[in-house]
């Protein structure tokens, strides 16, 4: 038969089953506290590293925009130093054949008057909208002497370049104090006192009787009779006749025209649009004239088309 146990006993063994409890832990206990204390611990190391990571990106985004900053100003004020353009421009000649060209006065004439224009608009201010075809107006319409503009805007430069054309030289307009070279389109180009400092330009003398009243860089002469005294000229020199003068006559449209070695002259009229038939008319005459042994001691007369008179 068993014994029963005392109440004693009991006790003492439910006392060691407690001790033993509290003294000694299972192992699996252990080391699951050890991971989450491990674990805890990476990911404190982990924020630490996303911490570090995320103010170093920010300072390099804010480094990288700065950056960005620096070079659109740079960018900026290079685009704007090429397209920039200055108002002073440059005056060059584009035609100089050696017997007409830019007088330091002209030149500094043209450079002004290019200069206001350029200077009268901002959009004139940069090599995309300025307005080259205003200059070309400008100076062609205040400097009748002007056939020709030309305005080159430099790529590196900022200085424009004007090109200026000036219209050829036609002939010698005489005054009583002064002298004056006429161009193809009738207008007083330059001054002189007198006749012989234009005749390196070898172009034909024209003495004003008419009362022209010249003033230079004005209109002198209509294109019209430029072209008749040219046309004359020519004519006779084709003959191998030295035209020695010519003279405006006051209150008429006559021209008087002598020859070098004849004591006479010839009256044209500049009102008649054909100059070479009135040449030819001349022409004609004298050399009917030598067939007569007959000399003008006055003049020859072909004013009228198709006639002559002499005296």
């Amino acid at each position: 038969m068993k014994r029963k146990k005392s109440k004693a006993e009991e006790g003492t063994s439910s006392r060691r089953r407690h001790l033993g409890t509290s003294e000694k832990l299972p192992a699996s206990s252990t080391y699951a506290y050890s991971s989450r204390r491990s674990e805890e611990a990476m990911n404190v190391g982990r924020k630490t590293d996303r911490a570090k990571k995320k103010v170093a990106k920010t300072g390099n985004f804010w480094l990288q925009r700065f950056g960005l900053v620096i070079l659109a100003i740079a960018f900026i004020i290079s685009a704007f130093n090429v397209l920039s353009l200055s108002s002073k421009p440059r005056i060059l000649q584009l035609n100089s054949n050696g017997n007409l060209s830019l007088t330091p006065q002209q030149t500094s004439e043209y450079e002004n008057a290019a200069s206001k224009v350029l200077a009268s608009s901002v959009w004139n201010g940069n090599k995309i909208t300025v307005d080259t075809e205003a200059i070309n107006n400008k100076l062609t319409e205040e400097f009748p002497e002007i056939q020709t503009v030309s305005v080159a805007i430099p790529i590196a430069a900022r200085r424009p370049v004007v090109y200026v054309a000036l219209s050829q030289p036609a002939l010698v307009l005489v005054e009583t104090d002064a002298a004056y070279e006429i161009n193809q389109s009738g207008t007083a180009v330059s001054e002189a006192s007198t006749p012989a400092d234009f005749a390196s330009l070898n172009l034909p003398t024209v003495v004003d009787q008419s009362g022209l009243n010249i003033k230079l860089h004005s209109q002198a002469l209509s294109t019209t009779y430029i072209s008749f005294i040219q046309e004359v000229n020519g004519q006779l020199a084709a003959k191998d006749m030295t035209v020695s003068s010519m003279t405006l006559l006051a209150g008429s449209n006559e021209l008087d025209v002598s020859l070098a070695g004849q004591g006479y002259y010839i009256k044209f009229n500049l009102e008649n649009d054909d100059p070479k038939q009135q040449a030819g008319t001349y022409l004609a005459t004298i050399n009917y004239l030598k067939s007569q042994n007959i000399t003008p001691s006055k003049y020859v007369d072909v004013r009228v088309d198709g006639r002559s008179y002499y005296q």
